[in-house]
């Protein structure tokens, strides 16, 4: 008789089953991992997205020219400033999951602390050690991680009035 641990389990079906579980944590526990704060008044991200993209503002967009940028509700205004929310709604949520679920941090690095719940310096080596991965899962997210942190800026007016394209 075969025990449970001589079972192999493909790294598909675990990453299918981790992300399932993360999609279900997040609906019954979406604050577990997140820490407090001032948050400003939201059109539609919850407290743990904003904190989310706050997290990370602090690792992609140090040195930002633009005085008194929030990435957070940047992305509220970016996704529900439109009559109806636009189709990316539900991809940006996705995104804002990543950063603060235990759950991923658990699958992705095997560590039981949320990007959220780290020290800048360490979410800067876990964002680099995802960058640097072979894993292309943990290069994708990161890379569109940055490039939304990026576009959001590029949103603002304050930003198209720094490189002159509104006067």
């Amino acid at each position: 008789m075969e025990s449970f641990l001589d079972e192999k389990v493909s790294r598909n079906r675990f990453l299918k089953f981790l992300f399932k579980t993360a999609a279900i944590s997040a609906i019954l526990v979406p604050q577990a991992s997140c820490k407090p704060g001032s948050i400003p008044k939201l059109n539609g991200l919850s407290d743990s997205e904003y904190l989310a993209f706050k997290s990370l503002e602090e690792v992609f967009l140090v040195g930002n020219p633009i005085q008194g940028f929030d990435l957070g509700v940047a992305a509220d205004k970016y996704i529900y400033g439109h009559p109806y929310p636009i189709d990316t709604e539900s991809v940006l949520k996705l995104l804002a999951f990543l950063p603060g679920s235990s759950l991923v941090s658990l699958a992705l690095d095997f560590s039981f602390t949320s990007m959220v719940g780290l020290s800048k310096e360490d979410r800067e080596k876990r964002l680099l050690s995802w960058k640097n991965s072979s894993l292309s899962l943990k290069r994708g997210a990161y890379n569109i991680m940055r490039q939304l942190s990026f576009f959001l800026v590029s949103m603002e007016r304050d930003y198209n009035e720094l490189v002159g394209y509104r006067g």
